[in-house]
Parts: structure tokens; C-alpha cells; sequence
């Protein structure tokens, strides 16, 4: 009897042990799965943010990339943590150990190498003992090229020329007395071309060097662009630093084209007879000089007003007919030829606003960069081919006080806001070399 008693009893401790370790090991799954979701969650990029980790640099908006990498800071505000992760666009590239897991705040850097330009998303995530996981908020950033941009704005009363950084930082002004100054066009070597109105109420191109200062008044006219071929051609070219503009030829807004060397006399050739207006010209990057000099090579954008319209246009500086790169029953303005010369920018209103558009240069495959509310304006290629510049109606102001300058890559991603005030801040120009 006993040993049947002692069975039973054994059986039924046999079977409490099995179900207690069974117990333990469902618990213990699930704690461990409850963990791994957790974490999963945090490494999810739409994971709830926590205040214990804030990424405070960058901030968000541009980045200029002044060297091969870009240090991101963060700071953790609770204890406990012991190491913390940066990624990008959700990759890892960094991890810091914490040195004193008990002080706060914790103060973290890493060097993000190689930070392509363009748009990526930035988040830090924090990890403490037994599975703890605290994760920043996303900070979206576009890295953009280390350059400098001119504009021209009245944030302080008359309008002058100012230049920035590509970032929007490092604001400085370029020009200076009384009157407004404005469409600033920058040559290679750093000479800034403007437009000044004189006392009578003429438009004068102005150029002043890179030092600023009043400047010297090179020709009556509006809309200056300067080439961007070499300062120089062989004897029989254009020669010197050849200019294009738009001036009045009997009462009818005209293109021509003069060559800014030396103080003296300068020639001007005109360029288009257009019954109406022509203005805005915009040079291609193809070689001025053709086989035995002359200028067979060198094109310019333009727009002219026909019909009553206004589309865009090409010539040759040698008297052949111009061709129509636009043909559409909104208003093509504004062009601005890409420096490898297989596209050009430009100004529509045939989606109602005026956005900025994108065209082959033999006219095909028109599309649109912009879909501002309010509209978008004036562009202009950086010099690498990859960004361009322009202006938006996003600004405190209202009607023109609303422009504001931006950047976006050529394909029109990543649009990133330079400029935020009530005042106009419109035609912007890169500058070339540092």
C-alpha cells in the first residue's frame, strides 16, 4: 500500500515540476517576445519618440558639406543608458558607450562619413540594461554642396545684392549706395554683374569685383548674363568677357551682346529683331569660337513675345534663325541652360501657377520640378549641374514680399527653404569656385 502511496505522490510531483517548468518557459517566451518587439518597434522608423534622447545638431533643413564628414550630437537626459546608436536613413553608422552610465545629461558625437548630399533621415536610439530602448525623434536633413549663392532682397529698405552660404548661413551684403540693386549675375572669376536704376530712371549694368564697392557702370540695359567660356578667345573672336543683356532699339526690348575687358569703349552687337520684346538671355556652355575664329559655337536662350505670347527661344550669335525650344499657350519665361547644355530650366504658368519646369534642350520632355501653392520662380544650376536655385512664394510677406530663396536637386527632390522673413528675396545666382 505504502508503495502505490509513494507512486502516486512521486507521479503527482513529477507531474507539478513539469508544469511549473512549462509555466516558466511559456513566461519566458513571452518575455523575451515582448522584449524583441519592443526593441523592433524602437528600431521601427515610425517608433514613438521619447524625451530621454534629443538629437540637437543638425537640426534639421540644409547641411552644407564642408568636409568628408558631418558630426551629428545628440544628448541623453535619463540615466541608466549604456550605449547609444546613430543611423541614417536607417542604417547603422555609429555606436558611443557610455563612460558613466549614472551621470546625465550624456553628451554623444559621431563623425557621419561620407554623408552623401541630398535628403536622409537621422535618428538616435539609446539602450539600457535588460532590453531598455529609447529612441529620438527623426530629424530630416538635405546635405547640400559647399558653395555660395547671390540674391537680391530690400530686408533693409532699398534692394541690394547679398550672398549666403549654401545653407542660408553667413548673410553679407555685397553692394552698396543709394537706389535699389538688383539681378546680380556672377561671372567665373567672382565679378558681379547688377542692375542699378541712375537718377534719370535708366537701367545700367554695374559690375563691381569681388571686394564690392560702388562700382563701374558698363552699358545701359537690363537682365545681364555673363558667359561662362573662358575671359579670352583667339583674334577674331568675341574676346574679353563677353556679356549679354537686354536693352531698349526703338522703343522694343532687344537682345545684344558686349565685350567687358579693359576700361574703354565697348561694342555692342544686337542679337534678335523681334517685333515685341526680347529679354532674359541665357548662354549655353558650348565654346564660343568656331574653327577660324568667329563665334559659330556660342547660343542663347531668350524669351520673345509673339502672338502675344511669350515662349522660349534659341539663337546663334553667327545671324542664324532663331528656333522655338517652347511652344505652349501659357507664358515660358526665365530660361537657364544646364552646364553640360542638355537641359534647361525655366518659368510656366501652364499649371495655373507659375512652378518651374524642366526641358531638353531640343525642346522634348518637358516636366514639371515645383508644385508650390503660391508659385516658384527663378531658377538657376549650380555648377556642377546637380542643384538648382529659386525662389518660392512661401515668405511672411504678401505678393512679392512672400519670395523666399531655396535649393532642390536638379530632379526637383529634396526642396530645402535658404531664406524666412517678410521681405522679397528673389533672384538668386550661384557663384562659381569657393
Amino acid at each position: 500500500m505504502r508503495r502505490v502511496e509513494t507512486y502516486w505522490q512521486g507521479l503527482v510531483l513529477l507531474l507539478v515540476a513539469l508544469l511549473t517548468i512549462g509555466i516558466y518557459s511559456v513566461l519566458g517566451l513571452a518575455l523575451t517576445r515582448l522584449r524583441e518587439a519592443r526593441q523592433a518597434a524602437a528600431l521601427d522608423p515610425s517608433a514613438r519618440p521619447s524625451d530621454a534622447v534629443q538629437i540637437v545638431e543638425p537640426l534639421g533643413g540644409a547641411v552644407l558639406a564642408r568636409s568628408a564628414s558631418l558630426p551629428v550630437r545628440a544628448a541623453v537626459v535619463k540615466r541608466g543608458f549604456l550605449r547609444a546608436e546613430l543611423q541614417v536613413d536607417g542604417v547603422s553608422v555609429g555606436v558611443q558607450v557610455n563612460p558613466v552610465p549614472k551621470t546625465v545629461p550624456w553628451a554623444v558625437e559621431w563623425a557621419w562619413e561620407q554623408a552623401g548630399e541630398g535628403g536622409h533621415i537621422l535618428r538616435v536610439w539609446a539602450y539600457g540594461p535588460e532590453g531598455k530602448v529609447e529612441v529620438s525623434a527623426p530629424v530630416a536633413v538635405t546635405v547640400v554642396p559647399s558653395g555660395r549663392l547671390v540674391f537680391a532682397s530690400n530686408r533693409e529698405g532699398a534692394y541690394a545684392i547679398y550672398a549666403m552660404q549654401t545653407d542660408g548661413q553667413g548673410v553679407t551684403r555685397l553692394t552698396v549706395g543709394p537706389g535699389d540693386a538688383r539681378q546680380p549675375a556672377v561671372r567665373k572669376d567672382g565679378t558681379l554683374a547688377f542692375v542699378v536704376e541712375t537718377e534719370t530712371g535708366q537701367a545700367m549694368i554695374r559690375q563691381v569685383g569681388g571686394s564690392g564697392g560702388p562700382g563701374q557702370d558698363l552699358v545701359a540695359g537690363r537682365d545681364p548674363a555673363w558667359s561662362p567660356q573662358s575671359l579670352t578667345a583667339p583674334e577674331g573672336g568675341i574676346g574679353g568677357a563677353p556679356l549679354a543683356y537686354a536693352a531698349s532699339q526703338e522703343g522694343i526690348s532687344q537682345m545684344f551682346v558686349t565685350s567687358v575687358g579693359a576700361v574703354g569703349d565697348r561694342v555692342a552687337t544686337q542679337v534678335t529683331a523681334e517685333e515685341v520684346y526680347a529679354g532674359q538671355p541665357a548662354w549655353s556652355p558650348q565654346s564660343l569660337t568656331a574653327p577660324g575664329g568667329g563665334t559659330g559655337g556660342a547660343r542663347l536662350a531668350y524669351v520673345a513675345e509673339r502672338d502675344g505670347n511669350w515662349d522660349i527661344w534659341v539663337t546663334t550669335l553667327d545671324g542664324g534663325e532663331p528656333r522655338r525650344l517652347t511652344d505652349d499657350p501659357a507664358m515660358d519665361w526665365a530660361p537657364a541652360w544646364s552646364p553640360d547644355g542638355s537641359r534647361l530650366a525655366f518659368v510656366s504658368d501652364r499649371g495655373g501657377r507659375n512652378q518651374i519646369y524642366l526641358v531638353r534642350a531640343d525642346g522634348a520632355d518637358v516636366r514639371p520640378l515645383t508644385a508650390f501653392p503660391q508659385g516658384a520662380e527663378s531658377p538657376c544650376w549650380s555648377p556642377d549641374g546637380f542643384w538648382l536655385a529659386f525662389v518660392a512664394y512661401t515668405g511672411e510677406g504678401t505678393g512679392i514680399r512672400a519670395r523666399e530663396i531655396y535649393i532642390m536637386q536638379a530632379d526637383g527632390r529634396n526642396q530645402v527653404r535658404l531664406t524666412r522673413n517678410a521681405f522679397d528675396d528673389t533672384e538668386p545666382d550661384w557663384v562659381w569656385g569657393p
